[in-house]
């Protein structure tokens, strides 16, 4: 996503990478031999770079969590894939869950030139709340999960753009209103240097996708 570049996500630097000759994918190619449902599951894994669960991964692909927890262990069994138990953030607290990454192995690095990005239709619904995940980020007066949206965009995009963390501001930039962001964008404090840089190019980003 854009967006997402716009504020250094790390794992798009695989984007050089997208053509490979029809020669050396013959000779070179480690994902040759992988059926439909591999393929699905790495792309999955390569654009969610700080893991995803496994249920997850079967919602966006279609197939059963079932079949999609033996495609992981698979990719993993080859070096692929990896799994870890984490805690972390929701809501008020903390809750354990298994997330499925990408396991860059030499072999891994190779695949993604040979896996395409999975392309996700554009969407920037305003959704009716903020995420559990970011609650933390709003202080004491201001709780994230009393925020009701779209009503409260504009103090929601105050908070999460000025917060630091660098997930919460690109949820906001993909999802909070346009006019909630350019209200916030003529701030002072939001008027210049890498926010306001991310907002305009959030904003000329969605207006493009919106556009067709």
């Amino acid at each position: 996503m854009a967006v997402a570049a716009v504020l250094g996500s790390a794992i798009e630097a695989d984007a050089r990478a997208v053509r490979v000759p029809a020669t050396v994918a013959a000779k070179g190619d480690p994902t040759a031999a992988w059926p439909p449902p591999w393929r699905a599951v790495f792309a999955v894994l390569r654009s969610r770079p700080l893991g995803t669960a496994a249920s997850q991964v079967a919602a966006m692909v279609g197939l059963s969590e079932r079949h999609v927890c033996r495609t992981l262990k698979a990719l993993a069994d080859q070096g692929f894939a990896r799994c870890a138990d984490e805690r972390v953030v929701w809501g008020c607290g903390t809750v354990g869950v298994s997330l499925w990454r990408l396991d860059l192995t030499e072999p891994c690095v190779r695949a993604m030139a040979f896996v395409p990005r999975r392309c996700e239709p554009f969407d920037d619904t305003c959704p009716p709340g903020v995420p559990a995940e970011f609650w933390p980020m709003f202080w004491s007066g201001s709780r994230g999960s009393d925020a009701v949206l779209p009503r409260d965009a504009f103090d929601v995009a105050c908070t999460l753009l000025d917060c630091g963390d660098r997930a919460a501001q690109v949820w906001a930039l993909q999802y909070l209103p346009l006019w909630a962001l350019e209200k916030c964008r003529a701030m002072r404090g939001y008027d210049h240097g890498e926010v306001a840089g991310a907002i305009d190019a959030a904003v000329a980003e969605r207006r493009r996708l919106a556009s067709g």
